[in-house]
């Protein structure tokens, strides 16, 4: 489980700085700044990322007890996106 997690985290991290780089590369093309804010969304939701791969994982395993934390913890994140999107 932790493997894939940090395997999770590590995947979001890269793709995330490479995509905010590359769209520093190309901020002067009408392209760069949504490239650039698609990475930063990347870096944002990363940990939510290995909180999903975790998650699987505890389900999978039937861990019960981790995964009703882990389903708590989903639920929160998940009720502030819907909120801090629903404000904008």
């Amino acid at each position: 489980m932790n493997e894939a997690t940090s395997f999770a985290l590590r995947c979001c991290i890269f793709a995330g700085i490479a995509l905010v780089a590359t769209g520093l590369i190309l901020s002067g093309s009408s392209y760069g700044e949504g490239v650039m804010w698609t990475g930063l969304l990347i870096l944002i939701l990363s940990p939510f990322a290995g909180v999903l791969v975790t998650y699987s994982h505890l389900i999978a395993e039937k861990d019960w007890k981790w995964a009703k934390v882990a389903t708590i913890l989903v639920a929160i994140i998940l009720i502030f996106l819907a909120v801090s999107l629903l404000r904008n």
